[in-house]
């Protein structure tokens, strides 16, 4: 942006006028132009101008890119999760809020909400910390916020949940499906592996629903739904979420107590802080804007995008190569795929593309497959590894049955000569998808 053209936007704005030689002022002979009159001190003009400047280059730094997006994804998939470092900090604030606000704040979010959000000082702690640390952090929340808040809110919608439960993504994954744990888990509402299967999410070596936005939802409100009947308390599902009803059931033992806040203390200490993580979370996206904290490489909205139904197998580079898109879009919007490849064939896939390819997308559909055609694996199934830990009464027969694997396997896979296997030893198991 040229200096002259800054400087009729600053006069434009304070309301003065600029005198020049020509009857007619426009940025090319602006700055030819001799005797220029403001009514404001050029150094204040000389600051407006930085200013503007650093505005006007920020801006171009904040447009969204699908390769940048994807870039970030991959750099920050190992440190979102909710057990690591992104919004579990330590220390004291050293920013100090009007409580008053924050209460007043607060009470109009509870009045229509399922969830107690009413201030407490520990909420009102981690509140104060974020903003002082966590600004950035929170403005790439809300840029993604439009690629998956609208479906996460259908979803709880349709089945009864308290809508702001939809901040728990960016506790738990930092709205980012690639997000993975040290302990294991993935996706955006980071499922463990066993968890996952308990709800019906497919996972192999080409599928992990884990990522998929819309199965993973209906799974996390199907698992989250079934805490609350559980406990009946909203706080206390979250924390069994976070931690696992085992520990939460003994804290309220070792408490005496059913009442979330009063659990707090006997929970185990990395749980501890995950709801007033969670509410400072809420309050500061539903305020960010009065403390300065704005979107940051605002995504395409849930709205532009619709599915198309695909057999495999079909590759995300032959796709972008016929739809003028770029691989990294592609995988950006179908982040279940896990090799970048449609899988098949024999099995139709929803494949989610912006609404403007799909006419597109069906004329080369079959054209899309002839592309270096040699590239495409031939599909073989085989699930995530897991681990299994023998307990009293466990038999190598009744193991390998409940995986869907042979006796023969368990023993390949695990350098077993014999049937003989001991209590606390850790099992590699490649089982059938359907029946894990």
């Amino acid at each position: 942006m040229s200096r002259g053209l800054l400087l009729v936007l600053i006069s434009f704005l304070s309301g003065s006028v600029i005198l020049a030689q020509s009857d007619s002022l426009n940025v090319d002979t602006l700055s030819d132009t001799k005797e220029i009159v403001l009514p404001i001190d050029l150094l204040v003009a000389d600051a407006v101008i930085d200013s503007v400047t650093d505005i006007f280059i920020d801006s171009t730094t904040n447009l969204f890119s699908w390769e940048e997006e994807w870039l970030q994804w991959c750099e920050q998939s190992s440190c979102v999760s909710s057990d690591t470092s992104l919004w579990n900090l330590l220390g004291e604030p050293d920013t100090e809020l009007d409580t008053a606000i924050i209460k007043s704040r607060l009470a109009i979010l509870d009045r229509t909400s399922g969830l107690d959000l009413r201030w407490n000082p520990v909420a009102h702690s981690r509140i104060a910390l974020y903003i002082s640390r966590r600004k950035v952090g929170l403005g790439t929340m809300l840029g993604r916020a439009p690629q998956f808040f609208p479906l996460f809110e259908e979803i709880l919608d349709r089945e009864g949940l308290p809508l702001e439960l939809k901040y728990l993504t960016v506790v738990e994954s930092g709205l980012n499906p690639e997000a993975r744990s040290p302990a294991g888990a993935r996706g955006l509402w980071q499922f463990m592996y066993y968890t996952a299967k308990a709800e019906g999410l497919r996972i192999d070596s080409y599928i992990d629903e884990r990522k998929d936005p819309r199965r993973c939802t209906e799974a996390a409100c199907n698992h989250l739904n079934r805490l609350y009947k559980r406990y009946g308390d909203w706080y206390l599902a979250l924390a069994a979420y976070n931690a696992g009803s085992g520990n939460v059931n003994k804290a309220i033992r070792r408490s005496g107590k059913k009442n979330y806040w009063e659990v707090r203390p006997f929970l185990p200490k990395e749980t501890r802080n995950y709801v007033p993580n969670f509410l400072a979370v809420v309050y500061l996206m539903e305020y960010h804007a009065e403390y300065g904290i704005t979107p940051r490489r605002i995504m395409p909205g849930y709205a532009e995008n619709d599915t198309v139904h695909v057999e495999g197998p079909l590759r995300f580079d032959q796709i972008a190569a016929l739809t003028d898109m770029s691989v990294e879009q592609v995988t950006i919007l179908n982040p279940m795929f896990r090799k970048k490849i449609v899988p098949g064939p024999g099995e139709v896939w929803a494949l989610t593309i912006p609404k403007t390819k799909i006419p597109l997308f069906l004329v080369m559909e079959d054209s899309m497959k002839t592309i270096n055609p040699d590239l495409t694996p031939v599909i073989k199934y085989a699930p995530e590894a897991i681990y299994y830990k023998v307990k009293s009464g466990d038999v190598l027969g009744i193991i390998a049955e409940t995986h869907g694997v042979s006796v023969k396997h368990l023993q390949e896979w695990n350098a077993l000569t014999g049937t003989t296997i001991r209590i606390g030893q850790r099992l590699i198991i490649h089982g059938d998808p359907s029946k894990l």
